[in-house]
């Protein structure tokens, strides 16, 4: 009788003590899931650029971009493919990522982006394979940053061979505008007809 009557205020001490644990975490979880977030103001705003088409975000923090004029086996530069301006509250630090890369017929063998302060002057592009351009519209210096994304086979001093692909970053300045200037290579055999878009986005930190 005793030994039956042990055994119950044990397995009384031992629900109590799971009780007591489930309780507390219970308790822990409500805490640590009660997070406060608000919403700002966008701090940038994308400006479709000359030389391609591209689709804005309603909130204008990411673009998508359509690539149609490559020809393979040769370098097709845009110098005005993009602009975005820095509104206000520059952040410390920003930097261009290359969200994502729809390319079914693999057209892009490397493709790279530049980001130029934009001005009165002009900057010259040292392109990947060789060669150089003249971008016009900037403030005379060398890209604040570049990115960019390859194939597996195409040389690494396109970038990335996955997406998605950050920039180094750089420091952004209020109410500047930044123009984007992109080097793209076309694959061997692709055909006037196929097309590639790539999703862009300014993340800051």
């Amino acid at each position: 009788m005793a030994n039956r009557l042990r055994n119950l205020v044990s397995i009384a001490l031992i629900m109590a003590i799971v009780l007591v644990g489930l309780v507390v975490a219970a308790v822990y979880y409500y805490y640590t899931a009660r997070v406060t977030v608000s919403v700002e103001t966008p701090k940038i705003q994308w400006i479709t650029g000359t030389d391609i088409s591209a689709s804005i975000g309603t909130n204008t923090t990411w673009c998508q971009i359509s690539l149609s004029k490559l020809e393979p086996n040769a370098t097709t530069v845009y110098t005005n493919a993009l602009e975005f301006t820095v509104l206000s509250s520059a952040p410390t630090n920003m930097k261009l990522e290359i969200a994502s890369v729809a390319d079914a017929n693999t057209i892009i063998w490397g493709i790279r982006f530049y980001v130029y302060q934009s001005g009165a002057s002009s900057s010259t592009l040292s392109l990947v394979d060789g060669g150089s351009v003249s971008v016009t519209g900037t403030n005379g210096n060398t890209p604040v940053d570049q990115v960019g994304y390859r194939q597996p086979g195409a040389s690494s001093s396109y970038g990335s061979a996955s997406t998605p692909a950050d920039s180094v970053g750089f420091a952004g300045t209020s109410s500047t505008t930044y123009i984007i200037a992109i080097e793209a290579y076309g694959r061997d055999g692709i055909l006037s007809s196929q097309t590639a878009s790539i999703e862009l986005r300014l993340i800051w930190f």
